[in-house]
């Protein structure tokens, strides 16, 4: 379709501000016009052609930069074409608002989602899936997604490298949000701080619930019926070697001998970011807890002192790999802030060499990380938490030669982005990655890839191009190169633009909000509604084609789809990184 598509919400007058212009191939697109509402020209220039994507067939593009303009107001785009002038939808360029109003209505679909009525009722006396004997009591939490009724600290444990962090991680980050707010005191955020610290206090206390008596957590609290029926809810477990997500019985089931560690989480599958959330809880009294700031500090304590011995125990493979240090190194660096016990500073020094160890170079002053030996790290939802990670912990380094490196390299990682980013035509700045395929060759990619480590999961990459925006503009305030600092603030604006509808698709994937929601279908049922504030997991590459693209809106049945999680459904990591990615932009 011709159009032109921009950010649906709209933009901030001091930021990077571009729209797409999508054309035919053949086409000619010349000058363009910010026009006010009243008709008035406000800002011309002229459109930059950049030609086709890998093999997208969405089309030809240009790109129009308007970022010279900082007037509040509603504006279109004009663009002059050899097929007519092209109009865009009216848009908002205001002074601080619309990202204070994208992570509010965020933090009300998290509140939305919290588990309540039958199913805290049953969550309240929860049995062990499989042979394990007892009870727990897990009340609280939020559902994962808007197709899963279960709440998860992590999945994917079989994959080895592919654990995201769910529940616990998005406690962390409303207490993190809170923390951007106060440092620069913002004025309009006053009642949003108040919402995330009574999300992130809930999330805590669901933590606590979560304990295991071993010193770990209860991983995953699932449900059997996949309609989320309050009495088929069970304490889970995963199996180290297969999954049984699609398919009844996990391919390993037969030869795994199930015990207390595959009920419960490693530093990877969410025992990390259960301390660092219990920590930063701790500086943050909120009413109405049922538990102090000194008990989540105690809890976090002794979680970290049984984890951090015996973490290998709980992995699937028995090692530790760069997702453990990343995890570990946020809880360390969170204990170390709340408590200035110097053990936990000196074993976050040592978790961030690790990850130094890690990283390889990959140009002059590039570098990336490596999930473990000869594997090039890439994540379907928080490739930007290892810079991320490393810089929270260089937050509580004091000055000298180990957090000049650890800035150094989170820098040498971020150029690295940018490069594999800018290698191709990218009208959007879409954030591209490189991956070892199985013949181990190392490729550059769009799209999270069909075949990884925890194929058949895969799915559109909201979280993980919002976590990117969040390990940008967190390192865009730890550098002195100027133009650097640039890039990589307009590479997170170019993210979040993609999110809020400046895509192929001029979708808009909050729902609520902007135009082209993407609804979850299942089948010829829409059970599975998708919350107003939620973001969906979004655009792929085509089943059919790596370097293809699609959004499947409706039941395709060429392509054998009649159900659309892959693209349509909401699951929290995407809401969560897009919080953080928003506070760290408030922060600067």
């Amino acid at each position: 379709m011709i159009q032109i598509l921009t950010n649906q919400i709209g933009y901030l007058g001091n930021d990077y501000k571009r729209a797409v212009f999508q054309g035919m191939e053949g086409m000619k697109a010349d000058a363009f016009r910010l026009m006010d509402r009243d008709g008035r020209i406000a800002y011309n220039g002229y459109a930059k052609e950049c030609g086709k994507v890998a093999n997208w067939n969405t089309g030809y593009y240009w790109t129009m930069d308007f970022s010279g303009f900082n007037v509040p107001g509603q504006y279109y785009l004009e663009l002059d074409t050899s097929e007519g002038v092209s109009k865009s939808y009216p848009f908002d360029i205001t002074a601080d608002f619309q990202d204070i109003r994208m992570m509010n209505a965020v933090s009300y679909y998290f509140k939305a989602q919290r588990v309540t009525g039958e199913w805290k009722e049953a969550d309240s006396h929860l049995p062990f899936k499989g042979a394990r004997k007892g009870v727990v009591d897990g009340h609280g939490g939020w559902l994962d997604a808007s197709g899963d009724y279960g709440i998860h600290m992590s999945h994917l444990s079989h994959s080895t490298v592919c654990n995201p962090q769910q529940a616990a991680f998005s406690a962390y980050v409303f207490f993190k949000a809170v923390e951007c707010f106060q440092k620069k005191n913002h004025k309009q955020a006053h009642l949003l701080i108040r919402r995330m610290l009574d999300e992130g206090t809930f999330g805590a206390d669901f933590i606590m619930r979560m304990r295991a008596p071993s010193g770990s957590f209860f991983r995953s609290i699932s449900r059997t019926d996949a309609f989320g029926s309050f009495d088929s809810r069970v304490i889970g477990f995963e199996y180290h070697g297969s999954s049984d997500q699609f398919s009844e019985v996990a391919a390993t089931a037969d030869q795994e001998q199930v015990n207390d560690t595959n009920y419960e989480t490693s530093m990877r599958s969410g025992g990390g970011t259960c301390i660092a959330a219990l920590a930063a809880a701790a500086r943050h009294y909120y009413p109405g807890t049922d538990y102090t700031c000194s008990q989540y500090l105690v809890a976090a304590k002794k979680a970290w002192k049984y984890l951090w011995e015996n973490n290998h125990c709980y992995t699937n493979d028995g090692q530790w790999n760069l997702l453990d240090e990343y995890c570990a190194l946020l809880a360390a660096s969170e204990l170390y802030q709340s408590t200035s016990e110097y053990n936990y500073l000196i074993l976050a020094e040592e978790l961030a060499e690790r990850m130094m160890d890690r990283m390889e170079d990959s140009g002059e002053e590039t570098a990336w990380f490596m999930s473990r030996p000869g594997e090039p790290f890439c994540h379907a939802a928080d490739e930007g938490l290892p810079v991320v990670a490393l810089l929270t912990f260089a937050g509580i380094e004091p000055e000298g030669d180990l957090k000049t490196r650890v800035k150094r390299s989170a820098i040498k990682a971020m150029r690295h982005v940018l490069e594999v980013t800018g290698r191709v035509n990218n009208p959007f700045g879409y954030a591209r990655y490189v991956h070892k395929t199985e013949k181990e060759e190392r490729v550059e990619k769009f799209f999270y890839y069909h075949t990884s480590p925890a194929a058949p999961w895969w799915q559109g990459d909201n979280a993980r191009i919002a976590s990117l925006a969040a390990a940008a503009w967190i390192t865009a305030s730890e550098t002195e190169d100027t133009q650097l600092a640039e890039d990589l603030w307009n590479f997170g604006q170019n993210q979040i633009n993609w999110i809020l509808g400046m895509n192929p698709y001029d979708a808009c994937m909050m729902e609520g909000y902007g135009r082209n929601n993407v609804q979850y279908f299942y089948e010829d049922r829409n059970d599975f509604m998708n919350c107003p504030g939620g973001i969906c997991n979004g655009i792929t590459s085509h089943p059919e084609d790596e370097e293809g693209i699609l959004l499947v809106k409706e039941p395709m049945p060429e392509l054998k789809i009649s159900d659309n999680w892959r693209w349509g459904e909401q699951w929290i990591p995407h809401g969560t990184w897009f919080i953080y990615a928003l506070a760290l932009k408030k922060a600067r």
